[in-house]
């Protein structure tokens, strides 16, 4: 039933999206998607038309695709992909750096954003191993003019390593935990607060 509750989640997130619009918030909203929606032909025309009605663009949307998921599949849907790109949708590799032939996924299918997996995140300040991979993961990801999601930021010393690197986004507990949509305008409020007091802060 994934490819239904997909079109549910979709749905519902579109809705949310619009509705924070008309609160004057520009935000994107990543949305996960399984090799059963892309291997439906015409997942593309349904997100597509579906955001056309709630009046959103493509570029306000982000489809993300497990590195894990890719490797369960030789037989990656890459018409659906592309067609996903060619309409302007980002697409986003999840989790990278946990399957073994990334490099030939990045090389094939038209990813604009590389999200570098929490095992090469937290404790990359202070634990060379780990360092060496997320310098490796962020350098490659630069190189093909995508832009970088660093997942598992757990504390500050994280937090401040991505700053120093130059990585686009970050995403993990010390930023925010799950919430309700209802509390997002407040969460909003009080982290640019945070922010302004962590980058006071040296280190």
């Amino acid at each position: 039933m994934i490819d239904s509750l997909t079109h549910v989640v979709i749905g519902n997130a579109l809705s949310q999206l619009k509705a924070w619009k008309e609160e004057g918030l520009r935000l994107r909203v990543a949305l996960n998607v399984s090799m059963e929606n892309l291997r439906v032909l015409d997942f593309a025309d349904f997100i597509a038309t579906k955001t056309a009605d709630m009046g959103i663009t493509p570029q306000e949307i982000v489809l993300e695709v497990t590195e894990s998921q890719l490797m369960q599949d030789v037989r990656v849907p890459l018409e659906t992909l592309t067609r996903l790109c060619l309409r302007r949708f980002s697409l986003s590799i999840d989790d990278f750096g946990t399957g073994h032939s990334s490099l030939a996924q990045l090389r094939d299918i038209p990813f604009s954003e590389l999200k570098i997996d929490r095992g090469f995140v937290h404790r990359a300040c202070s634990d060379s191993t780990i360092r060496a991979m997320y310098d490796a993961s962020l350098s490659l990801a630069r190189k093909l003019g995508m832009e970088v999601v660093a997942e598992g930021v757990e504390d500050h010393e994280d937090w401040a390593f991505l700053r120093q690197t130059g990585c686009d986004f970050a995403q993990g507990y010390f930023i925010a935990k799950p919430m309700p949509a209802d509390d997002l305008t407040k969460w909003m409020i009080s982290w640019r607060k945070r922010v302004s007091e962590l980058i006071a802060v040296p280190g």
